[in-house]
Formats: structure tokens, C-alpha cells, sequence
């Protein structure tokens, strides 16, 4: 089955044996020093198969790196360190090592079952090499161990499984349970430093996880994550309003660009999914993109000299049921008559009740999306990070080479626990993906009150969004009612479109059967 189990007393009192160090003696200077003897400048990038993580390494993780997984309990560390050997193994061709210190192997092969990794599967085609170094309940160990050290023996059987199965990586999870009873800092540095050194020797990748606790790793105490990881990222978590946050930081990446600052990640029933920021683009001014694109309303296009200019983001502003969905339908009808594929985004109500709606306006909504040129993201009401939602746009963007876009709606992030703050850095960073794409974005929001206007009254007031939006976009729509003594009519009014000329006229429109219908300008 491919496991070692190391009874804790025999390989702890090993430990002891100093003479165990002549092991390394064949090894040469570059497996005593951390591996950067004669090291050549070329890097070669592994992928780790971890969804979105490699963009958040800047391209992936260096080949022959030791990245230390720093997290309190709970966090998410094993996971990481599993499915990093998991996918090596499936989509790679990659053998792994797993040395686990904490849990015994039989509990790390019945949590990953959970995600559907076959470990005992993998073991039997030789793909997989389980080394178990975890506690036994029937070992009482209560030595405090000396200067006189050696991880020779452990390493001996790492080394052996690397090369029976032609291992290109390890995970090593929870190494602090190994260091834990040394109480000199020097001895723990060497100990870190050989492991190290031997694992790149083996010309291995490794992910070490280590516990935090308050803040600091037991292993930044000895300024091991300073001076010997090679890599650092460091996993926490916060209590959300209705789901637990789980965010990562990578604090060190020797030599090389990363993405820095706190990352949002979750864990779900197919494993761990990270999502990266999209950089913004600071200090360069914006493509210029030339052309028109039709909005699908014969009479909006006249409005707007043309339609609305390619690469704008566009903001539609108006009370509930006043047409906003409609008008992002009729949006990506037109686009997809095109031939531009599109993005709907929504928020509030599912992509079937989408579809259902497109039918009943002669929409075929479905076909497209069968044939690749349309995708739906639903977002649930509460639960979704605008980080997870970025992530799934620039991915379905570029799976179906999107050419369109439309989130219905903006202020329903807002309501389901989004902060204004989290809004427009959102808003910041879809707006500078989508003129880098070239992708014309019609983006909804809700304003409050069911009727903008007073009897007598063509607008009432005119604020768009209480988020203060208005200055991150291209284009402002605004849609409004208006009461008379028998009925309330729907207006339309184009208050904003940057750098292009535009009717800012109010115009009567309504929804008919094929869509929305503009009518005569008020007078």
C-alpha cells in the first residue's frame, strides 16, 4: 500500500544518534547548505494544480522549492497540502510522498475521500507513498531530546519512497509536531535546514505545513521562515456574516514576484479554490478601443449615436420592476445576433428563470449557451465574495472569449453583505479587466423607493447609486416612473457616456412583447 509507520519511540530515540549524520556525507555541500550551491537562473514553474493558487505564485510554484504552510488549526492546511499531491497524481503524472505527523494515515485517507480522491487507489498503482509519523495512542513519549540530532532516518525513508515511485513531490503535514519537544533553537534550525537541503537534493517539491498559534508560527519562534523556507504562505480565517472567510497571504517567495496581500480561498466538496485579485493596471493609461456596439433598442442606439462605445461599462439605475433585467436580456440577445459571445451574472434570480424570461420575449438564450457562446454565473444571495465572483468572470471570459457582459445586479451584492468598500474595489478591478478584454459590461443596480417621481413630475430625484459608483463607470442610464391619474408610465434617460456624444433627452419606454420599445421624447 505504500506506507511507512515509524513507531514515535524508535525514530525519536534515533534521533539521538549523532553518528546518523555521516548520512549526509554523500550528499555533497548543496545538501548541507539549503540547496543553493550552483543553483542555475533558470526557474522552472510547477504547476501545482491547486485552482487559481498558481496565479496567485506568479505563474506557479519553482521546482525543487520548500514552501512553508503556515495556519492556526482548522484553516485549511491539510487540504492544501493534499490536493497538492492529489492533482500531481491525476492530471500531472506526478508521484507523491505524503508524511503526515499528526493524523494516522488511515484518518488522512477517510477525509480525502470526502473530495473524492481514491488514496488507497493511488497507493496500489504506485503513485502514492503514505510515510506515517503520527502519535500512537499506545506510545507515551516523555524524553526531552539533546543536541545530539538526526532526521537521518526519516529522511532515509522519504529518500527510498522518492525513488521507488519516481516521486516529484512531498507534502510534509504537520512537521511542528516533530520539533515540538526540542527546546534549543539551534537545534531546530539544523533539523529545518536538513530537511530542506535533502528535499531539494532529491530534486523534489515539498509543501511543510506548520501550527500558528496567536499570530506566530511555532516555527517563526526560531526564524525559520525568515532564514531557511524558501517560500512562506501563511492561511487564516475569519467568522462572516453566514459562512466562515478563508483568506491566504504569501509573506516570502525568494527571488521571485507574487501576488501579495490577503486572498480570498474556499474549501468545498471538490477541495480548495483560491481566488486571486485581478491586478489593476496603475500608472498606464487605458486601451483605446474604437467602434459601436448595438444595445438591441433600435431607438437607444439612435440615443447614443451608435451604441454604446465598445470596452464601456455601463451602469443601469432604476427602481424594482422598472425593466433593468429586461434591458441586460435584450443586451446579450443583440450581442449573441452579433457574434459576440456574453457573461450574464446574476445575483438575484437563477440562470433558468433567465432563460424562462429570454423565451417569452422570442429570446432562444438556451441555445446559446449550449453552444458555448453564453455562460451563466449565479450568484447565491448571501455567501458569495466578490473575489470568488471576479475569479469565475475573467475564467468563463476566457473559456468562451466573452465579448459581453451583464450582472444583474450590483446593489443585490450590496444587500446580501458586501460593504461599499469591497463594491468598488470590485467595480475597480472588472472595469480594468474589461477594457484590457475588450468587453462591453451593462451593470444593474436597484435604487431605493418603487416610484422616483410625483404625480406631475418627469424625474424625481436623481441619485443613481448610494455607493457612489457613478465616478468608476462610462455610462449612466437612468430608468424612473412617473404617476398620472390612471397609470404610471416608465422613463428612460441617458445622463452619462464618457467621451462620446448622447441625446440626454426623457423618453417614455415599455416592455412589449419583443422587448423594450422606446417611445417620443417628453416635452
Amino acid at each position: 500500500m505504500g506506507l511507512h509507520r515509524i513507531p514515535r519511540m524508535t525514530w525519536l530515540r534515533s534521533l539521538l544518534d549523532s553518528d546518523m549524520n555521516r548520512h549526509f556525507a554523500d550528499k555533497g555541500p548543496q545538501a548541507m547548505d539549503g540547496g543553493h550551491a550552483n543553483s542555475p537562473p533558470a526557474v522552472e514553474r510547477l504547476d501545482t494544480g491547486i485552482a487559481g493558487f498558481d496565479r496567485v505564485l506568479g505563474g506557479g510554484l519553482p521546482r525543487g522549492y520548500s514552501l512553508l504552510v503556515a495556519g492556526e488549526s482548522g484553516t485549511g492546511k491539510t487540504v492544501l497540502l493534499n490536493e497538492f499531491l492529489y492533482r500531481g497524481m491525476t492530471r500531472l503524472d506526478e508521484p507523491g510522498v505524503l508524511v503526515t505527523c499528526e493524523e494516522p494515515a488511515d484518518a488522512i485517507r477517510r477525509h480525502v475521500a470526502g473530495f473524492g480522491w481514491d488514496y488507497p487507489a493511488l497507493e496500489a498503482a504506485g503513485k502514492l507513498a503514505i510515510v506515517d509519523v503520527s502519535p500512537s495512542p499506545h506510545e507515551l513519549v516523555t524524553v526531552e531530546l539533546n543536541e545530539r540530532y538526526s532526521l537521518a532516518p526519516l529522511l532515509a525513508i522519504i529518500e527510498g519512497e522518492v525513488q521507488r515511485l519516481g516521486a516529484r513531490r512531498v507534502a510534509i503535514d504537520n512537521l511542528t509536531n516533530l520539533f515540538v519537544r526540542y527546546r534549543s533553537e539551534a537545534a531546530v534550525r539544523e533539523l529545518f535546514h536538513q530537511l530542506t537541503a535533502h528535499l531539494q537534493a532529491l530534486g523534489v517539491t515539498s509543501f511543510i505545513s506548520a501550527e500558528r498559534h496567536d499570530g506566530r508560527s511555532a516555527l517563526s519562534e526560531h526564524h525559520l521562515e525568515e532564514f531557511v523556507a524558501e517560500g512562506v504562505v501563511v492561511l487564516g480565517q475569519s467568522p462572516g456574516e453566514l459562512r466562515t472567510v478563508r483568506r491566504l497571504s504569501i509573506t516570502k517567495l525568494r527571488g521571485l514576484n507574487y501576488q501579495s496581500g490577503l486572498v480570498e480561498f474556499q474549501i468545498d466538496a471538490h477541495g480548495l479554490e483560491v481566488f486571486p485579485r485581478i491586478p489593476l493596471k496603475t500608472g498606464m493609461a487605458p486601451e483605446v478601443l474604437t467602434g459601436r456596439v448595438s444595445s438591441g433598442i433600435g431607438k437607444m442606439d439612435g440615443l447614443l449615436h451608435g451604441g454604446f462605445p465598445r470596452g464601456h461599462v455601463i451602469l443601469l439605475s432604476g427602481g424594482t420592476g422598472s425593466g433593468k433585467t429586461v434591458f441586460g436580456l435584450q443586451f446579450v440577445q443583440a450581442g449573441l445576433a452579433a457574434g459576440e459571445p456574453a457573461i450574464v451574472v446574476s445575483v438575484e434570480e437563477s440562470h433558468q428563470q433567465l432563460l424562462h424570461e429570454a423565451r417569452n420575449f422570442g429570446w432562444d438564450l438556451a441555445a446559446a449557451r449550449e453552444q458555448g457562446r453564453l455562460a451563466f454565473i449565479d450568484v447565491p444571495f448571501s455567501g458569495m465574495r466578490t473575489d470568488q465572483i471576479l475569479y469565475q468572470i475573467v475564467n468563463k471570459a476566457g473559456e468562451i472569449g466573452a465579448k459581453r457582459l451583464v450582472m444583474d445586479s450590483i446593489s443585490a451584492l450590496i444587500s446580501s453583505g458586501a460593504t461599499q468598500r469591497e463594491v468598488r474595489l470590485f467595480l475597480e478591478q472588472l472595469v480594468s479587466f474589461c477594457k484590457a478584454e475588450g468587453i462591453t459590461a451593462l451593470l444593474t443596480y436597484a435604487i431605493s423607493g418603487a416610484f422616483g417621481a410625483a404625480a406631475g413630475q418627469l424625474l424625481g430625484g436623481t441619485a443613481i447609486t448610494e455607493a457612489r459608483l457613478s465616478s468608476i463607470v462610462d455610462a449612466i442610464i437612468l430608468l424612473n416612473y412617473v404617476e398620472h391619474a390612471d397609470r404610471v408610465d416608465k422613463l428612460m434617460s441617458v445622463l452619462k457616456v464618457r467621451g462620446s456624444p448622447h441625446d440626454p433627452g426623457i423618453y417614455r419606454f415599455e416592455i412589449t412583447g419583443k422587448g423594450i420599445e422606446i417611445g417620443e421624447k417628453q416635452q
